[in-house]
């Protein structure tokens, strides 16, 4: 008899699912998510919530038992790369451990003692939080084996680390947020910087997540004097890929975000060159349509679009609900709200240019840019299958633009959810190659060519 789709419970005690695979290193490890997560000390909260999420998907998708074998063991048989995700270290809203909820009562107790309430407490609150971060995700052992567990039970092998984030568009706040980032990384031996990709291949060799250092607040080199010394000197503190704006109008391009987008500057032009011969990946995430297209033009190396979705899927210029989410973050404060927009989604003659050029254009997550409805990993494959026509099967990956959000609603694109996108795309049809590519292939082979530049000359 054919396999039917069956229930989330039959699911939850159908052991004949987890299947076993092995590692480089000999060991034999679980195909099935849950039992790799169980395998560290995590809470059952945790656990829960991640469950939940998991369930979200089953309900959508449907899928049968022969496709989920097929989908886990080919995902945990893959390179798996997320182009903007990861479990990140300095990041306050994902994974929190038990002490840390404990340390900051007293100081909401204080917040709301003073008055403050509502959006401006959680914003006060998460300043303290802020500063306390670096050492839970460095000592905090269940922090630590919480972020195991999701890296273990998502086999994303390859992230992004924000070591400057929309709220560090300056010189100084990208600086303290790379030390406190890096700090980290000096503790943990469990995480890789990528500078090469020889690092890409220890990760893998040695069975450790790798992420790649990005900088999404680019004030601190695209509004400085001299924008080329500050990006040597942030390529020498290890960031290896870079957007050009976030939402603002710099030195070097526009953002989606201006009324008119005009283009790339005299100074972007030679920003561009600089990052092609230090071999930072250039990242047109975020930036006008204009713009992005003449950044295509000067590059002499392929350029990536980290996070983006499809705007003949989803027309999103003027997109109201995300205007009004990106005006209400601090990082906002002191930008004119605008009265028209470009398109944060990519047009197929921008993915088409990025493709012709060698690059790569992975898709995000978010619900409220890739339509109107409720999250939905329909919605989200309909953004991936036309990047895939339009740009090729080679040019297409997955950039979540996620960490894991105990705090969300659950949903079949929860970042724990990972393994089942994979089984998501084995329902739509995808051969094995194909799958491979997208998860991470596509990806890998992007960034070995890019970091493996050899600058020579001035330096700084």
């Amino acid at each position: 008899m054919p396999d039917q789709a069956f229930s989330r419970r039959k699911f939850l005690v159908a052991t004949s699912l987890t299947a076993a695979t092995t590692t480089a290193d000999g060991t034999a490890t679980s195909a099935d998510p849950m039992e790799r997560a169980r395998a560290f000390r995590v809470r059952p909260r945790t656990l829960e919530r991640i469950v939940a999420g998991r369930d979200a998907f089953l309900a959508e998708v449907k899928p049968t038992r022969a496709q989920i074998r097929r989908g886990l063991e080919l995902h945990f048989d893959s390179f798996v790369a997320d182009v903007q995700g990861s479990v990140q270290v300095a990041y306050i809203g994902g994974l929190q451990g038990d002490q840390m909820r404990e340390d900051l009562k007293p100081h909401r107790a204080v917040l709301e003692k003073q008055g403050f309430e509502g959006r401006e407490l959680h914003r006060q609150l998460g300043k303290i939080h802020f500063k306390r971060k670096p050492f839970e995700s460095a000592f905090d052992r269940q922090w630590i084996e919480e972020s195991r567990a999701i890296y273990a039970m998502t086999h994303v092998q390859m992230a992004t680390e924000d070591v400057a984030g929309p709220n560090e568009n300056t010189f100084e706040s990208a600086l303290d947020r790379l030390a406190r980032i890096d700090f980290v990384y000096q503790q943990r031996p469990d995480l890789i910087r990528v500078s090469s990709p020889a690092d890409m291949e220890r990760a893998r060799r040695e069975g450790h997540p790798c992420t790649v250092y990005h900088l999404a607040g680019v004030g601190c080199f695209a509004e400085a004097d001299n924008p080329i010394a500050r990006l040597d000197l942030f390529y020498a503190l290890g960031v290896r890929m870079s957007q050009l704006t976030y939402i603002q109008d710099n030195k070097v391009c526009c953002s989606w975000m201006q009324e008119k987008d005009t283009g790339l500057k005299p100074v972007g032009k030679k920003v561009i060159h600089r990052m092609n011969q230090l071999g930072i990946m250039i990242d047109l995430a975020h930036a006008g349509e204009r713009s992005s297209l003449e950044i295509v033009e000067a590059s002499h190396v392929p350029v990536m679009i980290s996070h983006t979705a499809c705007s003949s899927i989803y027309e999103d210029t003027d997109n109201a609900e995300y205007v009004k989410r990106v005006m209400a973050q601090p990082y906002a404060r002191g930008v004119a709200y605008p009265k028209k927009t470009g398109r944060r989604n990519a047009t197929d003659e921008l993915l088409q240019a990025v493709a012709k050029c060698g690059g790569l254009a992975a898709i995000y997550t978010i619900d409220y840019v890739l339509g109107t409805g409720a999250e939905s990993f329909r919605t989200w494959y309909r953004h991936l299958e036309h990047a895939i026509d339009v740009a090729g099967i080679d040019h297409v990956g997955i950039g979540a633009d996620r960490t894991f959000f105990p705090g969300w609603r659950p949903g079949p694109l929860d970042w724990t959810n990972w393994p089942y996108w994979t089984v998501g795309l084995v329902c739509q049809g995808h051969s094995d190659d194909e799958i491979r590519k997208i998860i991470g292939g596509n990806y890998r082979r992007f960034a070995q060519r890019v970091l493996d530049a050899k600058p020579t000359g001035k330096f700084m």
